[in-house]
């Protein structure tokens, strides 16, 4: 909070002038949604430490309940032809699961669940994921196997060209601490599938594709932007986490002619350096740093750093949090340890006197 606050004071004593107005306007308002964020993850921590158990269960039951959202929607989009959309009877905008028709889709709409947009299904789904698993191993017990192949599944049916790429990556680093047999049996439900529905696959695949070259424009536009657009200490420090300048911050509006990316479309990474410069580079490599170095937390750690989500969404830190946390590693029974004696244990104390002559009756 500290960190935040000396950010905030010295955007309100040095503000840019070139700083979009409208976010001069709304920079105590940022201020406090940062503080409310930071008191978010103080809680969080708080309850991993102390309620692990509870967390976990609740992780688990969010995690089905998203997914099984999604695949309603799917099964009766396959059925009736018609998209349940659950955003807008609530929030009054609908939520954007029209598909590019020119791309070959597999479904006519993409669904997105309980969020606006496909990307943010599958952003939150993996994060919740990344922390349901991370907690779970913590706790020397292996994550339960269906909320983790139906968050994979719910992810895939979204037809999101990210969450198509973290698909993969997850079930690497799911799989890699896990028996043989499970590797196995993923592995044949795969074959069956290419098996029984390779039309579908191929569709799937060739939309995959074709989505990727023309979406990933914007998203390049934006790169493009904060790498060759920015110049001298703009360049390298960024605009802070309160303002950014205007020229950039009207071509994220949706109205205008000429566009790029939403700032968090590019991945939290890019995000870190659209707010930091070149020195946002600095925060990944500060996790790197800290997580353990084995296969399954550096996926998990280049899952979180891709996913469409920025610093100030409370719901990073699920996923985050436990991976920065240095879990207990598992003690083998064979090198196991013997426990040390007790204080007061009477085992190794030795007599220095002579024996007690037996009594007589």
């Amino acid at each position: 909070m500290v960190t935040i606050t000396a950010f905030f004071l010295y955007f309100i004593a040095f503000t840019p002038p070139n700083c979009a107005p409208p976010l001069v306007k709304s920079g105590l308002n940022n201020y406090i949604f940062l503080g409310l964020v930071t008191l978010y993850v103080a809680c969080f921590y708080t309850i991993i430490r102390t309620e692990a158990e509870k967390a976990i269960s609740a992780l688990a039951t969010l995690i089905v309940l998203n997914d099984l959202i999604l695949l309603l929607q799917t099964v009766v989009l396959i059925v009736s032809k018609t998209y349940i959309d659950l955003v807008e009877p609530v929030t009054g905008e609908m939520s954007r699961y029209h598909n590019y028709e020119n791309l070959n889709p597999v479904f006519a709409f993409r669904p997105t669940g309980l969020f606006v947009e496909p990307s943010t299904f599958s952003a939150v789904v993996a994060v919740m994921t990344i922390g349901y698993v991370l907690l779970s191993r913590a706790q020397n017990r292996e994550p339960h196997f269906l909320p983790v192949i139906l968050s994979i599944i719910a992810m895939l049916i979204t037809q999101s060209t990210a969450a198509t790429i973290q698909c993969a990556i997850l079930l690497v680093a799911f799989t890699a601490n896990r028996m043989k047999s499970t590797r196995v049996v993923i592995a044949v439900l795969f074959v069956v599938a290419l098996a029984t529905v390779p039309s579908f696959l191929e569709a799937y695949l060739n939309s995959f594709t074709t989505k990727m070259n023309e979406s990933s424009e914007l998203r390049l536009a934006l790169v493009d932007y904060i790498y060759y657009g920015r110049s001298g200490w703009d360049w390298l420090l960024g605009y802070g986490p309160f303002a950014l300048e205007d020229s950039l911050y009207r071509l994220t509006r949706t109205d205008g002619a000429f566009q790029v990316a939403s700032l968090n479309d590019a991945g939290l990474m890019q995000y870190f350096v659209v707010r930091f410069g070149m020195i946002g580079f600095l925060i990944p490599l500060l996790f790197f740093i800290r997580i353990r170095k084995d296969l399954s937390h550096l996926l998990f750690l280049a899952v979180l750093m891709s996913v469409k989500l920025s610093y100030a969404d409370p719901i990073l830190y699920v996923g985050l949090l436990p991976l920065l946390l240095h879990s207990p590693r598992r003690i083998d029974s064979k090198t196991r340890k013997p426990a040390s004696q007790p204080v007061n244990s009477l085992d190794g104390i030795q007599l220095r006197h002579r024996p007690y002559p037996p009594q007589q009756s």
